[in-house]
């Protein structure tokens, strides 16, 4: 244990020290808005999160641990069986974005391994010149791939993640790596014989991403979470987030399950992003999804408006194996 949570804190502080002087001015404000490179680090990924407003640090726990919080992967280690998930999500205007995640359990119960890859693209647009004349259309492409792993030491979950960002935009690119941090703790206490647990997660911690002429921070953000397991088929949910580019701002998320035998379930899910409903007009800030389980196949579906510039729809599919 001592050794691992060595290797967790100096890989932290290497993060620190690559990250010093480099966070954009009047940093955790929304007067930072906008000044962040590789934003599709942003997007959330998959299909359950996203329906329960984002509320995720202490609530991931399989393959798709490795886009919220690293800790999560850890959960697969008791059972032993490798975990996988696809997603799609379908943006706003002519982009999308694609993830894939693979969680390998270790024997003896070692420990997790997980990887995950993260594109974000969208139509080519009309490219133009410094004096507005039209030039050739392009289009922007980004990609994160990253390597992790995580440790269950009796009530406490360790995970940390290395990952590989890649921006492209016209004939400009550039490149960076960064690091993700995360802890969960389970059964911190009973609340009215009902456990709470509790995660933290330390996201895109690392030196900025140069493209071209511009370099701009990274999208930095922390999140504390907890979920509390009200009764045995219904979750409540909530994160508060510090991003580097934002004031901060909270997320609250529901979850309903209900078995239909063994391996076969479904879930009903809710959730409400203040961010999104400080940031945009009409239903923004609320979200809603469906999940089913099918012994070992799930499937999860997320509705996320963004008022008056649409409606998103996130779908993904996961395996244990």
């Amino acid at each position: 244990m001592a050794r691992l949570s060595s290797v967790l804190l100096f890989a932290s502080l290497l993060a620190v020290q690559a990250h010093a002087g480099v966070f954009p001015e009047d940093p955790f404000t929304d007067k930072a808005t906008g000044t962040t490179g590789a934003a599709f680090l942003k997007l959330p990924a998959g299909g359950r999160i996203p329906s329960l407003g984002g509320a995720s640090a202490a609530a991931v726990d399989n393959s798709e641990a490795m886009f919220w919080n690293p800790a999560g992967l850890s959960r697969l280690e008791a059972a032993g069986r490798p975990d996988a998930a696809m997603g799609y999500s379908n943006l706003l205007e002519t982009m999308y974005s694609g993830a894939l995640a693979y969680a390998h359990p270790l024997p003896e119960q070692k420990g997790v391994l997980g990887a995950s890859f993260v594109y974000f693209s969208q139509s080519a647009i009309q490219g133009y010149s410094t004096v507005g004349d039209p030039t050739s259309e392009f289009a922007p492409n980004d990609l994160a791939l990253a390597f992790g792993y995580a440790r269950q030491l009796k009530r406490v979950r360790l995970g940390s993640s290395l990952k590989y960002i890649r921006s492209e935009i016209d004939d400009a690119s550039g490149s960076t790596f960064a690091l993700d941090f995360g802890l969960q703790v389970e059964r911190i206490t009973d609340l009215g014989e009902s456990p709470l647990d509790l995660g933290l997660a330390i996201l895109n911690f690392g030196p900025p991403i140069k493209v071209g002429s511009m370099s701009d921070p990274l999208p930095f953000k922390a999140a504390v979470g907890a979920l509390w397991h009200i009764s045995p088929r219904f979750n409540g949910l909530l994160d508060a987030n510090l991003p580097v580019d934002s004031d901060p701002y909270f997320c609250l998320g529901a979850e309903y399950n209900q078995p239909f035998g063994e391996g076969f379930g479904a879930s009903v899910r809710g959730g409400y992003n203040m961010r999104y409903a400080r940031d945009l007009e009409g239903f923004s800030g609320a979200s809603a999804g469906l999940g089913v389980d099918l012994r070992r196949v799930r499937l999860d579906y997320a509705w996320v408006p963004f008022g008056d510039l649409g409606t998103t729809h996130r779908i993904a599919i996961g395996a244990r194996f």
